[in-house]
């Protein structure tokens, strides 16, 4: 118990001196609207076996967008806002073996929540929730080119992000992390308005 509470006053200690030292304000503010476009590395669920019992999962590339906007500011002595917003992300993978091919399609649409601060002059980091809808469409390809479909598999989509954005002007670069295989990493710009 006291080493929980020594790590508590540590991390509250130190925000508080980072906070007084380093920002000057919100990065982003009260009605800022952002727009992410980015690439993300996520893999295929797929659990199932196909031809020689080989598992099918694999690396799926994916495009994401997501849009946030800040509608309530000067939270956290005035170096936060809170945001809400959507998000839509497709992608498309596959892997080979022994003339094989197993395919993954897929989409979400939702929408999202985030706690934005500013630790740094124009560094926006944030963190939130997700909630939306996701499909995913497999097949797998015999040497011969018979395919097999399976799906597409819908299901409710929920996951957490973290993320960080370095705001210059009206552009900005961003990551993310997420708690999702549909997209564990991304990396792209950023509009800000």
């Amino acid at each position: 118990m006291k080493k929980i509470l020594s790590v508590l006053t540590f991390l509250a200690v130190l925000f508080c001196g980072i906070n007084e030292v380093s920002a000057q304000g919100s990065a982003f503010p009260n009605g800022t609207l952002g727009i992410n476009l980015g690439f993300g590395c996520g893999n295929s669920d797929w659990g199932g076996y196909g031809y020689n019992n080989h598992h099918n999962s694999f690396f799926v590339p994916t495009f994401n967008a997501a849009v946030d906007y800040a509608f309530l500011g000067n939270v956290i002595n005035s170096h936060g806002s809170i945001s809400g917003g959507g998000y839509f992300g497709i992608g498309c993978g596959h892997e080979k073996w022994d003339g094989n091919k197993n395919k993954d399609f897929r989409f979400r649409l939702g929408t999202r929540g985030a706690l934005h601060y500013t630790w740094v002059n124009n560094l926006d980091t944030y963190a939130g929730i997700a909630l939306g809808y996701r499909q995913d469409s497999y097949k797998y390809i015999e040497p011969n080119g018979t395919e097999h479909p399976y799906g597409p598999f819908g299901d409710f989509d929920c996951f957490g992000f973290a993320g960080v954005r370095y705001i210059m002007g009206s552009f900005a670069i961003f990551s993310e992390l997420q708690t999702t295989n549909f997209s564990y990493f991304q990396i792209g710009i950023s509009f800000v308005f």
